[in-house]
């Protein structure tokens, strides 16, 4: 059986016929010490350096919902308007008026359900579009509706149940693309792929496409071009390492710990890059946090990792957010990890 075929029937076995769109009840929310956004906030509960908790292993995948959604959908009126009127536009790259009704009640379902908004087909297939057929400066607001959507199991299950999932559109789209005409464009796919942690279905197309989203990122680890996508790209390796250290089939490890090794490399890219958009202190510890989680492991893995390790710690904490108590903390954890 093939990995689509198995993404196919995951999608089939789970959804139990639902349509898509189809409203279900959504899963009692548990405080969530990351703030309405999962982001760490200096003093908040669950990170206090008094109540004694230790930070490592994260257990609890991380997404980021931000941005205003009916801008987003102003901005993409706005921009249909001036691409069609400018005649940049060929037939297949319009949107309908339908599409813009299919979108303006998304804003809706975004305000009333973030954490699963049950994005239609058709809403996703006019975002789709202007991703990847508009001008790269003109895709930005789509891709940030995208992002967001892919919290949600409906939106997996319709961009990755054919022969191809999101993270192949995507990238044919160009969006990991470095130095376009704005950063922002792969700061949402980044995004994107932060946000399908949060469900099932979506860690399963996340795992699956580990190499190829791990490739198409990994240039941003070095030179990241905005303190945005600097976070994103922090917060998408921490998903990765929480997924890499849950449990497991003990005859996965040889592969999960291969997979380990190359997210250490590239996190250590990101620690010990100069660049002046990678200051960030919540990046900061969420990149060390990722770390110091793959750590967890095995006495194995960290014998084999611990060298570059101590050298990578040593370029992290002569960085300014090195000096915030909860960096500190979870350097000092990753520091008895490694003893």
């Amino acid at each position: 059986m093939t990995y689509y075929e198995q993404v196919a029937n995951w999608i089939q076995d789970n959804t139990k016929g639902a349509r898509i769109g189809q409203q279900d009840q959504p899963p009692p929310q548990q405080h969530d010490p990351w703030g309405t956004e999962r982001r760490y906030r200096p003093g908040d509960a669950g990170h206090s350096s008094t109540n004694g908790e230790r930070k490592l292993p994260q257990r609890t995948f991380v997404n980021i919902l931000e941005g205003n959604a009916q801008n987003a959908i102003n901005k993409i009126a706005e921009s249909a308007k001036q691409l069609k009127d400018g005649g940049k536009l060929d037939p297949v790259s319009h949107l309908s008026e339908e599409d813009f009704g299919a979108l303006n009640a998304l804003v809706n379902q975004l305000n009333q359900s973030p954490q699963d908004p049950h994005p239609t087909d058709g809403q996703i297939a006019a975002l789709l579009t202007a991703v990847s057929k508009w001008p790269r400066q003109q895709r930005v607001p789509a891709l940030a509706i995208l992002a967001r959507l892919a919290v949600s199991p409906s939106f997996v299950s319709s961009t990755c149940a054919g022969e191809k999932t999101i993270i192949d559109t995507l990238s044919q789209a160009g969006v990991f693309e470095q130095r376009q005409e704005t950063a922002n464009n792969a700061v949402h796919a980044i995004r994107l792929l932060v946000n399908l942690f949060a469900s099932d279905a979506g860690r399963l197309i996340a795992d699956g496409a580990f190499d190829t989203a791990t490739k198409l990122v990994r240039p941003f680890a070095a030179e990241p071009e905005s303190p945005a996508q600097y976070k994103a790209l922090a917060t998408l390796y921490l998903n990765y390492a929480i997924l890499l250290a849950s449990n497991a089939p003990s005859t996965e490890s040889a592969s999960r710990e291969a997979r380990a090794e190359v997210l250490v490399i590239d996190i250590a890219n990101v620690l010990e890059c100069e660049s002046p958009h990678a200051g960030d202190p919540d990046a900061l510890f969420r990149t060390l946090c990722a770390l110091g989680t793959l750590l967890t492991l095995g006495d194995k893995f960290r014998a084999k990792m611990k060298g570059g390790i101590a050298g990578t710690l040593h370029f992290a904490n002569a960085k300014p957010g090195a000096q915030m108590p909860n960096v500190k903390e979870v350097m000092q954890e990753i520091r008895d990890e490694l003893r």
